[in-house]
């Protein structure tokens, strides 16, 4: 039979003059299984399969160039919670006195609701263009004008 001796986990700690039987093996084998089962299924310290695929690769940074038509679909590499698209060579929004409008080139989409010229689907996103300047105090979607460059950054 063991000491008294005992580990800071409950093991059995021998002494010299023990004589173990298996059930002391048996036990300290049980508690370290209860033990090491309640540390691996621990969700607060431990990253669950979802979660490490939210964290791999989370973030995609792409670019497209626009066509002029009223919409175009980008693909995205994944289902995407939240994208940001803009045209990094323009004005994020930029007023234009003569129509008295502005235009947008800065866009949040997400599943819950998005910004005017732009909209989130499964692994997609539409882009839209204006095809004429809005009524005084408008917007003016700036997303897909053609041969101009623009990049998103899509969250998974």
């Amino acid at each position: 039979m063991p000491t008294n001796n005992k580990t800071s986990l409950g093991l059995n700690c021998w002494a010299g003059t023990d004589k173990p039987m298996r059930k002391d093996f048996v036990d300290d084998n049980m508690l370290l299984d209860s033990l090491l089962t309640s540390h691996f299924h621990n969700t607060e310290m431990h990253l669950s399969a979802a979660d490490r695929t939210l964290l791999k690769d989370g973030i995609a940074i792409g670019s497209y160039c626009g066509n002029g038509a009223p919409k175009q679909d980008i693909a995205l590499p994944f289902d995407a919670r939240l994208v940001i698209v803009f045209a990094p060579l323009t004005a994020s929004s930029l007023y234009m006195p003569n129509g008295g409008y502005n235009k947008s080139s800065l866009a949040f989409a997400t599943k819950e609701g998005n910004s005017l010229g732009v909209n989130l689907g499964v692994s997609k996103l539409t882009v839209c263009q204006s095809q004429t300047n809005p009524s005084n105090g408008g917007i003016y979607n700036n997303f897909n004008s053609d041969g101009e460059d623009y990049t998103y950054i899509a969250f998974r």
